[in-house]
Parts: C-alpha cells; sequence; structure tokens
C-alpha cells in the first residue's frame, strides 16, 4: 500500500465509510459524501470548505456498490490535499481532470484501487478474490 495511504490510517480501513471517518479525524472536519447532479462525464468530486470537505457522487453515472464506492474512494485520495490535515482556504475542486494518460489522473486511480483492495482484504477470502478480479 501506498506511504500515503498507510499515513492516513487507510490500511486499517474495512468499509469506505470508515475510510471517509479516518481522513475526516485526520483533517480535523467533517466529511459528507451526497449525491448531486454533476453533468455529463463527471461521477465525482471532492470540495473542502474551512468547516467540512464534500464529496458529490452523481448517481445517474454511478452504480451501486463497488462502483460507487470507487467514485468516493478516487475523491478521497485526488491531490489538492484530500488527505493532507488542515483547513482550505475556500471551497476548492480537487480536480476536475479527465485526461487518462496524464500521470497524475493515473496515480489517483492507482491509490483508489489500492485503498479499495485494502478494504476487500480485511473482508472474506470470496470477497477479497472478487476484489482483486475488479482491479486486475
Amino acid at each position: 500500500m501506498d506511504d500515503l495511504l498507510r499515513a492516513a490510517g487507510l490500511d486499517r480501513a474495512r468499509s469506505i465509510e470508515e475510510a471517509c471517518r479516518l481522513v475526516a479525524a485526520a483533517r480535523g472536519k467533517p466529511l459528507e459524501v451526497v449525491e448531486g447532479d454533476l453533468g455529463p462525464g463527471v461521477t465525482g468530486l471532492w470540495l473542502a470548505f474551512p468547516e467540512r470537505d464534500l464529496v458529490l457522487v452523481d448517481a445517474r453515472q454511478t452504480l451501486p456498490g463497488p462502483h460507487r464506492d470507487h467514485v468516493v474512494a478516487r475523491e478521497r485520495v485526488d491531490g489538492g490535499g484530500a488527505l493532507r490535515p488542515g483547513p482550505a482556504p475556500g471551497p476548492v475542486p480537487a480536480g476536475c481532470r479527465d485526461e487518462h494518460d496524464d500521470p497524475a489522473e493515473q496515480r489517483v486511480e492507482r491509490l483508489a484501487s489500492e485503498l479499495m483492495i485494502s478494504i476487500a482484504s480485511h473482508g472474506s477470502s470470496a470477497a477479497r478474490l472478487t476484489s482483486l478480479e475488479l482491479y486486475r
């Protein structure tokens, strides 16, 4: 697991909800995951406010279960300070990249996949195998 994820304690998370609680504790402010209409092609968005963080998930474009959890994980590990403690100066979108050949985008996707595999590894053998198959 990546050191950034381990440093945030995410290697202990057993669910995406627990991962969100750990990130909220590390950042010292609440984190809410809410559904909203983000427009074509945008499945998730992280916003940092001085008093709270928001992860917006577009339910129309996101399948329930593992896909939605991956979108939340992806927004939590996105650049822009999602795993760094401290207040943000104002509403700050972490990023609106859709360039899948961008190295920063690839790193964020890799970190989100590592987090999802780590979460699944705390479950049953069947869950671990299913997770590894998804991220193969």
